[in-house]
């Protein structure tokens, strides 16, 4: 599981279990991760950007197959809604431009699955779902029944792979 790549070893054994896992579902997938980003070489622009992980396209095209054999399938993607750190940086903004061109491709595969089987009441949503947990608390300087203001507070979320 090993890959030599810039004179750096990388183990790919977590990527190879998500492939693995992702080929073997059946009626639906779970992922939970601090980003998710990749399959760069499918997105409409920013082809070459080096985003090269397969997890993405692997999910677009199992639930495109189980489209086509018109089978149920969901798959659920849980991710932060803000990468850590201050969301208004540059750094941050660039990985939540990649996760939305990562997700922009994958709906897209997905819609034209469903355009080709003339599934015309069907939406990618009903196959591919991301969610940002947060926690919702009222404001302490307001009486909980009468209040409307809310505070919107992320839910740190770390991905981290073991035996």
């Amino acid at each position: 599981n090993l890959v030599c790549a810039k004179n750096l070893q990388i183990d790919k054994s977590i990527h190879n279990a998500y492939v693995k896992a992702i080929r073997s579902a059946q009626h639906f997938i779970y992922i939970e991760n601090q980003y998710f980003i990749g399959s760069s070489y499918y997105w409409s622009s920013h082809k070459g950007a080096g985003a090269e992980n397969l997890i993405p396209i692997e999910l677009a095209i199992k639930i495109a197959r189980k489209i086509a054999a018109r089978e149920p399938f969901a798959a659920y993607i849980i991710i932060p809604m803000w990468p850590e750190g201050n969301p208004t940086t540059a750094p941050m903004q660039e990985i939540l431009y990649w996760q939305g061109q990562t997700m922009s491709m994958m709906y897209k595969i997905i819609a034209d699955a469903l355009r080709k089987e003339g599934l015309d009441d069907a939406h990618p949503q009903d196959y591919l779902n991301f969610y940002c947990l947060g926690k919702r608390e009222v404001t302490a300087e307001v009486p909980a029944p009468t209040s409307h203001s809310n505070e919107n507070s992320p839910v740190w979320l770390r991905s981290s792979g073991g035996s």
